[in-house]
């Protein structure tokens, strides 16, 4: 990012509209720095680490002429590379034959121990970051397996978007590995998106038997199992019957709430969460007190968080951003249905970041972004 943004600064237009965009938005989280409640200097590194990358992706959706297409190309081509690493990994895992060892001497891999083998997270850290990096391909995998239209099909496969069986079920296989939660309700939101973009409401409506499903599935998995009962008991904030994440998750809910009936317009401003973290924490006298502060500074959900720095302003903001970008296509219309899909796959990576991931930069989330402006800006151009 470093090294080529200077480049494209130089080669490129200033983005004038992302520019007033990442202002405003500085302007109104300057608001805890003026209320003395965060140094400007936390505030500086805050907003600087959100202002560099929103501008480097911006230029590298320029690189490659806002082509949604082109792009989503080379994200799915990346995203099955990265499944395929992580199912080598989980393999060794239970016959060891050193891929691991091999991977790791030049690639940085967290192993995270399963039940059954590991946790895939390939060489995206953590088993939630893997799931909702590689969630838009998920949904592409759907689509391949069970909803095929074979005219729409070869027009997909014309412009490199089409995946072979064995690469839609690799990329399945290594999304259900995780043993994520995160994955399976990406997993239904890309089958629920699809059935909408597909006029299928009636199939929709009548699918609770697949959440009952999805749901009998993941109580059979030990590392989902103590994440829903963790859930079902979070009130409890007990180390004995909550499952750490969960316990964490409910506490920041909680520490938003009330940092928000504070400063419900505009937030305690940007960088200010781990302040409300310390004030306002459920877990500190429990028994779960190692988690109190954990996760601070992103809130462990990237909606608590906004809502807790930004406020009002920041859930419209994005309630906004995310409803203005929608578009409905004809499934007849081969080019609108192209960027539907695209721009679904994407939506489900910015429902899933807004539930459970707080940073808003982390594993290229800006490119996903982009991903969803771009596409409704292409398909605008078609009409």
């Amino acid at each position: 990012m470093y090294a080529l943004l200077p480049f494209w600064v130089l080669r490129f237009r200033f983005p004038f509209r992302v520019a007033l965009a990442l202002g405003l938005v500085g302007l109104v989280g300057s608001s805890g720095v003026l209320e003395g409640i965060v140094t400007s200097g936390e505030y500086t590194k805050v907003f600087g680490s959100l202002v560099l990358p929103y501008l480097y992706y911006w230029y590298l959706w320029q690189y490659i002429g806002e082509d949604v297409i082109r792009g989503f190309r080379l994200y799915l081509k990346g995203a099955l590379i990265v499944a395929v690493l992580g199912l080598l990994i989980f393999l060794d895992s239970l016959f060891p034959i050193g891929i691991y060892a091999a991977l790791s001497a030049f690639l940085k891999l967290n192993l995270t121990p399963a039940a059954f083998g590991i946790r895939i997270a390939s060489t995206l850290g953590e088993p939630t970051y893997f799931a909702n990096s590689i969630a838009p391909a998920g949904l592409f995998a759907l689509w391949r397996l069970f909803f095929r239209q074979p005219d729409f099909d070869a027009y997909l496969q014309d412009r490199g978007l089409w995946l072979k069986r064995w690469q839609a079920l690799a990329i399945l296989v290594a999304l259900v590995l995780t043993y994520s939660t995160m994955a399976l309700v990406g997993l239904l939101v890309s089958f629920a998106l699809i059935l909408l973009i597909k006029r299928q409401l009636r199939t929709l409506l009548f699918s609770g038997f697949l959440v009952l499903l999805t749901v009998t599935i993941a109580r059979s998995v030990p590392e989902i199992s103590e994440r829903l009962v963790g859930l079902r008991n979070a009130t409890e904030v007990a180390e004995t019957n909550v499952h750490g994440s969960s316990a964490i998750l409910y506490n920041h809910a909680v520490i938003t709430w009330e940092n928000f009936s504070r400063n419900p317009w505009v937030g305690s401003g940007l960088g200010s969460h781990p302040v409300a973290t310390k004030k306002y924490s459920i877990l500190r006298d429990t028994t779960a007190f190692a988690y109190a502060e954990q996760n601070a500074p992103d809130a462990s959900s990237m909606f608590l968080r906004i809502a807790s720095e930004l406020g009002l302003f920041g859930i419209l903001l994005t309630l906004f951003f995310l409803r203005i970008q929608y578009f409905k296509v004809q499934l007849y219309d081969h080019k609108g249905l192209v960027l539907k899909l695209i721009s679904a796959a994407f939506l489900v990576t910015l429902l899933l970041q807004l539930f459970r991931q707080g940073n808003f930069i982390l594993n290229g989330f800006p490119f996903f972004v982009y991903g969803y402006f771009f596409a409704y800006q292409q398909f605008k151009s078609l009409n």
